[in-house]
C-alpha cells in the first residue's frame, strides 16, 4: 500500500490500492457566514416593482418588419397617420419597414413624473428584425389600464452571434407621466420582507431588531415576513425609522441550494450543503461516499472513495482532480439529488 499526501487547504489524501485509489478528504473548507445589513437581505413592505405594457409601431426596419399582408401592421399604420391629418384605408398599407410590438417594463416604487427608465420591445408579427428600428412614442398602462408613462426611442439588439433579433432595449426610453406611491405603513406597522424565505433567517432578523434597536416590538409572522410596530417617539420620522432598520446587521442562514448552469457547466453551490453515503458508477468508474462496503467488493476499474458527509465544494473538485469532466459530475449530482443523498435544493437551470 503506498500512501500520498497532497497539500492544500483541504487535506486531500489518497491510496493506491492495486487497481484502486481510494481518496479520503480530511477537512473540509468552512467560511463563516457574511454579517450583512437587513436593506441587503429584506426590502420593506408595500416597496414593489409594477409593470407596465403597451403595443407599438417600429419604424425605418428596411425590408426587414413585418409582412405587408398582416392586417395588425396594416391597421396599426392607417390608425398613427390619421392622427396628423391624413386619410388612408388599412387596405392601402403595403411596407416591410415596420413592425408591430410589444413594449414592458418595470417600475419601482416612488418613480416620479419625469423618471426615466428602460423598456424591452419584441416583435409581435413576423418581422425578421427589429436591429436599427425605431419605437414610436406608445403608451405604457399598468394592470389598472391607466397609461403611467410614454415610450420612444431606437432600439439596441444583441449583437452575439446567432442572438435573437425580434428583441430589443431601449436604454432610459420611457419617461414617467404619474408617480406610483407605496403604502408601507400599517396600523402604525412596517413589515420587513426577506428576499429568500427562511424560517431560521427571518428568526435571527427578529433578534437582531429586538436586540440593536430599543423599544421596538418584533413579530414573525411566516419565514419571510417580519412586523415591526413603530413607537410613538419615531412615527412623526418614519424615513429615519426605517434607515434604522435595515442598519441593523445579522448573519442569515447559509444557503443549501446547488445550482447548475446546463450550458456553462457552471456549478454554484451554499457551503452547508453535503452529500451522505452513496455509490455512482461512471462508465469504467465509480464513486464511493462514505465507507459502506470494501473497496474490494467493486468491480469498477477505477473506485473512488470520499469521505462521508462531504460537501458538494469539495465533491466537485475531487471529482474534477481525479479527471471526471464537468458534465459527468452534474449527471452525478442530479443522479445523487434523485438518491436522496443530497442534503439541499438541486436547481438545474
Amino acid at each position: 500500500m503506498e500512501m500520498y499526501q497532497v497539500s492544500g487547504s483541504c487535506g486531500l489524501n489518497f491510496v493506491k490500492m492495486g487497481s484502486f485509489t481510494i481518496f479520503m478528504l480530511c477537512a473540509a473548507i468552512m467560511w463563516s457566514v457574511p454579517e450583512v445589513r437587513i436593506k441587503e437581505i429584506a426590502t420593506i413592505g408595500g416597496m414593489r416593482d409594477n409593470q407596465l405594457v403597451g403595443v407599438g409601431l417600429v419604424t425605418g426596419l428596411s425590408g426587414r418588419g413585418d409582412s405587408p399582408n398582416s392586417v395588425m401592421l396594416r391597421d396599426a399604420i392607417a390608425n398613427l397617420v390619421s392622427h396628423f391629418g391624413f386619410t388612408l384605408s388599412p387596405s392601402d398599407v403595403r411596407s416591410r419597414n415596420c413592425a408591430v410590438v410589444m413594449v414592458t417594463a418595470d417600475i419601482p416604487a416612488y418613480i416620479r413624473p419625469g423618471d426615466r427608465f428602460d423598456i424591452v420591445i419584441s416583435s409581435l408579427g413576423d418581422a425578421r428584425s427589429l436591429e436599427g428600428g425605431i419605437l414610436l412614442q406608445t403608451a405604457l398602462k399598468a394592470a389598472n389600464n391607466q397609461t403611467y408613462a410614454v415610450a420612444q426611442g431606437m432600439l439596441s439588439v444583441s449583437q452575439e452571434r446567432n442572438s435573437v433579433k425580434t428583441v430589443g432595449v431601449v436604454q432610459n426610453g420611457a419617461i414617467a407621466e404619474r408617480e406610483v406611491v407605496a403604502t408601507i405603513v400599517s396600523n402604525n406597522s412596517i413589515s420587513i420582507i426577506l428576499k429568500q424565505a427562511d424560517f431560521v433567517t427571518a428568526a435571527a432578523v427578529a433578534k437582531a431588531i429586538s436586540e440593536q434597536v430599543s423599544g421596538v416590538s418584533v413579530l414573525t409572522r411566516d419565514a419571510s415576513r417580519i412586523e415591526i410596530l413603530v413607537p410613538e417617539a419615531e412615527r412623526g420620522n418614519i424615513v429615519a425609522f426605517i434607515a434604522k432598520i435595515q442598519a441593523v446587521t445579522v448573519k442569515p442562514d447559509a444557503s443549501t441550494k446547488v445550482v447548475i448552469d446546463s450550458r456553462s457547466g457552471m456549478v454554484v453551490m451554499g457551503e452547508n450543503v453535503k452529500i451522505g453515503k452513496v455509490a455512482v458508477s461512471y462508465k469504467s468508474a465509480s464513486v464511493q461516499v462514505g465507507s459502506f462496503y470494501s473497496a474490494g467488493e467493486d468491480t469498477a476499474k477505477d473506485h473512488f472513495v470520499v469521505e462521508e458527509t462531504i460537501s458538494v465544494e469539495d465533491f466537485v473538485k475531487t471529482m474534477k482532480d481525479i479527471g471526471i469532466s464537468t458534465d459527468a459530475v452534474i449527471q452525478m449530482l442530479q443522479s445523487i439529488e434523485k438518491a436522496g443523498a443530497l442534503y439541499g435544493t438541486l436547481v438545474v437551470k
